[in-house]
């Protein structure tokens, strides 16, 4: 931009943009005026100058055409005087002296319109040779009046019709002369109308010049700010709210500009803000897990590379919930903020530490030597453990705690803190202070994740496969009942024992379908068996603690004895006792209903739980199945024969038949017949077996038996 025109940039800057429009749309319209007035005084001006010379040429013309008129007139009364008739003379004297006069009249027009210069020199001429033709006539007339016609047309042969020639041809040259000073000015005329077109012509295209570098000096001071404006609203679209457009105008565009830098501005800070409590707990004001993750991260990348060790701890307050809901939820709170303060005080400075979830905490901490971690850890745990008065209530905080030592276990801070919160879940299933992470429980938790998602496709697939293990009457020798044992035939992996399934399928809630799996299984089998005429056994089907707590379970079973026609004392539920005193509702309403449907009920593991035997009363079963741990090695055991004899008094007193587990050997199994046990169980009698092996090992048995 040059010099000159910084100071018009500078100017247009200050002026709104309706202004600059305002003026840019006058000036053009000035311009355009301008050139249209300018336009027309010239027009005006050459139409002016050609009717001039129009009404010269006229005037010469008819001047011209008048004198020669009139002189041919007077030439021709001249011959009228000739005539020696007195009283024609007379009469022609007068058209001489009209003629005359008319021909003084057109000389005076002609000198009128003749300018000075060479054109009234040659007018001159043209009198001079009037004058000439004038003196010939009236010397010609003088003699015809002395009535010397002789001399007279001999004068009027002469010299007077050579003046007369002469006069005639002075007025054709100025004729002449005139028409091409006419034809001169015309030209004149022409050339200045050729100058004046493209004057006007070159006037034009300078004021679309000017009009269009106006337009674009003022188009480019309203769009390049707005382009400056739009690439500075989609960067701070993009999250960019410290970028500033540049206002360097007054106008709208520059309010505006200056607007958007408000806004982003305003948007930065309430983005800042929400970020910051984004990050930070509101109850504690410690980081939040995000927070944690990436001050451990910069904590780890800091540490020397002699002091490359660390430790993180998941610290998890224990009976929260029961806080929360004994005392409310104010007490809660009053616990987690004594927990972060204590976790504040012990680790500002030296460790990255936050709040994860509800009342979770978690600290990485620098550590010379991994053992470290146990004291520090021990060290965490007393710091924050304390008791708190609450409105007069004493509150005892405890914790559980899981650590993970970095690298060994992870590389970075977010698979550290999974690793160091498995641990936690760990130290709170063994009811454990604080637990180290293991691999190898990983490991074992990943196969059985693996597992259950394979367990729903056995179920669909039907790879479960039911086994029976029979139970034998101690009085008859008969085989009287066999229990039913699911097992699963992994397509992969082979045979896979209920213990590896089994357990994780009742924490992910699938047992129920293995249940319904194995109901419909034991159901068919027994269907099958009358169908076949065989003497009519019981099978014990094993439920889980949810199958106690669904309300439907007595009434889907009904319709699948019913669907099959199979008497229902046929079948035995089984239900461990420690299944019901784990079980969250009373499950006595749903035993009742299975019951009232003339199911057979038993207790299984008897003596491992911790059931009182005024509860044992009001369960509505029919068998007590005593736990191997009671029958092994109990021929060796004085002691465990008096307990295991008190159980089956205890069982048999209460009415219900009394089966021993776990029978393996011959000793044993004299030991449980002196005790007075109703059914065995075992290894001794037979191991779990497929449908086809059991129902073969069943003749045999029964053939033995007889």
């Amino acid at each position: 931009m040059t010099a000159p025109a910084r100071p018009l940039a500078r100017l247009s800057r200050r002026l709104r943009i309706r202004t600059r429009l305002g003026l840019a749309f006058g000036l053009l319209l000035l311009l355009l005026l301008g050139l249209a007035a300018l336009s027309v005084v010239r027009l005006t001006g050459l139409s002016e100058a050609l009717n001039r010379i129009v009404d010269e040429q006229a005037t010469i013309r008819d001047s011209v055409n008048e004198i020669n008129r009139n002189a041919e007139a007077a030439a021709r009364k001249l011959l009228v005087l000739m005539s020696p008739d007195g009283e024609l003379r007379v009469a022609a004297y007068p058209e001489i002296s009209s003629s005359n006069a008319r021909l003084d009249d057109a000389m005076q027009r002609l000198a009128l319109v003749l300018p000075p210069g060479p054109r009234s020199e040659r007018l001159e001429e043209v009198r001079q040779r009037l004058a000439d033709y004038r003196a010939s006539y009236v010397a010609v007339r003088d003699l015809i009046e002395r009535d010397d016609f002789q001399a007279a047309r001999a004068l009027l042969g002469g010299d007077t019709e050579s003046a007369l020639s002469l006069f005639v041809g002075a007025i054709h040259q100025l004729a002449a002369s005139e028409e091409r000073a006419g034809t001169a000015k015309a030209r004149e005329l022409r050339d200045q109308i050729d100058a004046d077109r493209t004057g006007v012509l070159a006037l034009c295209i300078g004021a679309l010049v000017a009009g269009a570098l106006l337009a674009v000096g003022v188009t480019r001071s309203i769009i390049n700010p707005l382009k400056r404006a739009e690439d500075g609203a989609e960067l701070i679209a993009r999250g960019e709210y410290g970028h500033r457009i540049a206002v360097d105008s007054a106008d709208e565009v520059g309010h505006m500009a200056a607007a958007m830098n408000t806004m982003a501005a305003a948007v930065g800070e309430r983005e800042a803000e929400l970020r910051r409590l984004a990050d930070v707990d509101l109850l504690t004001g410690l980081p939040q897990r995000a927070r944690f993750i990436a001050d451990g991260d910069r904590l780890l990348a800091s540490l020397p590379e002699r002091e490359r060790l660390a430790v993180l701890i998941c610290i998890d307050v224990d009976r929260l919930k029961a806080v929360n809901g004994v005392l409310g939820f104010e007490a809660g709170d009053a616990l987690l903020r004594g927990a972060a303060a204590k976790l504040q005080t012990l680790f500002e400075g030296v460790a990255a530490y936050g709040r994860l979830a509800g009342g979770t905490f978690a600290a990485l901490a620098p550590v010379l030597r991994l053992d470290h971690g146990a004291a520090l850890a021990a060290q965490l745990r007393e710091e924050v453990e304390h008791k708190l008065s609450w409105q007069g209530q004493s509150l005892d905080l405890s914790v559980s705690l899981g650590v993970a030592h970095w690298p060994e276990h992870a590389p970075d801070t977010e698979t550290l803190l999974r690793r160091a919160e498995q641990a936690m879940f760990e130290a709170k299933r063994l009811r454990q202070a604080v637990a180290v992470y293991n691999p190898g429980a990983e490991a074992a938790r990943a196969l059985h994740l693996s597992l259950l998602s394979d367990l729903a496709a056995a179920i669909q697939q039907d790879q479960l496969r039911q086994f029976l293990q029979p139970k034998r009457c101690l009085k008859t020798g008969r085989i009287t009942g066999a229990e039913a044992l699911v097992r699963w035939q992994h397509p992969q992996r082979g045979w896979l024992p209920p213990g590896d399934f089994i357990p994780f399928a009742e924490r992910s809630g699938r047992i129920r379908q293995i249940t319904d799996w194995m109901l419909a299984r034991a159901v068919r089998t027994l269907a099958e068996w009358e169908a076949q005429g065989q003497e009519p056994l019981t099978l014990a089907v094993n439920i889980s603690t949810l199958d106690i707590q669904d309300q439907t379970l007595p009434a889907r079973l009904a319709a699948l004895l019913s669907e099959y026609r199979v008497d229902p004392a046929q079948l035995q539920l089984e239900v461990t006792e420690t299944g019901l005193m784990a079980s969250g509702a009373d499950p006595i309403a749903v035993l009742n209903a299975l019951k009232a449907w003339g199911v057979r009920l038993a207790i299984d593991d008897f003596g491992t739980g911790q059931s009182s035997l005024a509860y044992l009363q009001h369960l509505p079963v029919d068998e007590l199945k005593i736990d191997r741990s009671f029958v092994q090695d109990v021929d060796r055991d004085p002691r465990r024969q008096a307990l295991l004899k008190s159980i089956v008094g205890v069982g048999q007193g209460l009415g219900l038949t009394v089966t021993a587990e776990g029978v393996e050997n011959e000793a044993e199994l004299a030991c449980v017949r002196a005790c007075g046990c109703d059914l065995v169980q075992g290894y001794l009698l037979a191991r779990p077996m497929d449908l086809r092996d059991f129902e073969s090992w069943r003749g045999s048995a029964t053939a033995e038996a007889r």
